[in-house]
């Protein structure tokens, strides 16, 4: 959504989302108090639990016409969603980039595919400070004290959790990446899991009964 960034109601769409700017000062609790107390539905729920905000997005919208190569580069606070794939396009796409037998040579040829696998990377200036208390984030699952840090902190003391990406990256992260990979890693992800179980009774209290 083109300028939603800016917009006078973004504060607004931020509520309504559950965005990172509504979470509290000294985060939360527990996985009962994160339930309870994060305001709105998340952003995938916006168009039923806030339609007007969700029609200013549409309204202001702009869909490319993504082709090989191509990089969509823009703030982290502009509202943006993927568009569905169409299904015919899909099983005509399969269909064209299967692989066909040359009847001369017998030699595989794949045609250009009419889809392309893409995916996305959120950078976020090292000032940026970790929020605290109970949540999702591996570096704060790892240990409780880099909440309220910021990456840079975080990076100086821990490792790189939040690697440089501009303007160039850290050739001394680099070398400690494979590290922190190895040792720290695991216990995040360890420590993540758990999390996951102790949300899933209360995420399922939360559906709407069919």
């Amino acid at each position: 959504a083109i300028g939603s960034h800016t917009a006078r109601w973004r504060e607004q769409a931020y509520k309504v989302t559950g965005a990172t700017p509504t979470i509290p000062k000294e985060g939360f609790h527990s996985a009962a108090d994160m339930v309870a107390n994060r305001t709105g539905e998340g952003t995938c729920n916006i168009k039923s639990s806030a339609p007007h905000l969700h029609q200013r997005m549409e309204d202001t919208s702009r869909v490319y016409d993504v082709q090989r190569g191509d990089v969509i580069f823009h703030t982290r606070w502009l509202f943006h969603r993927t568009v569905p794939f169409n299904k015919t396009a899909m099983r005509e796409a399969r269909q064209t980039s299967s692989q066909t037998m040359d009847a001369d040579d017998h030699t595989a040829t794949e045609p250009l595919a009419a889809i392309y696998k893409r995916y996305s990377i959120r950078y976020s200036p090292g000032t940026a400070r970790i929020p605290k208390g109970y949540g999702f984030e591996p570096s704060v699952l790892y240990d409780e004290s880099n909440g309220g840090r910021t990456a840079d902190e975080i990076v100086a003391e821990h490792g790189p959790w939040y690697p440089r990406a501009w303007p160039s990256p850290s050739k001394d992260e680099l070398r400690l990446l494979p590290a922190l990979i190895e040792s720290k890693m695991p216990v995040a992800q360890r420590l993540l899991k758990q999390r996951q179980k102790e949300m899933a009774p209360h995420l399922r209290k939360m559906r709407p009964a069919h």
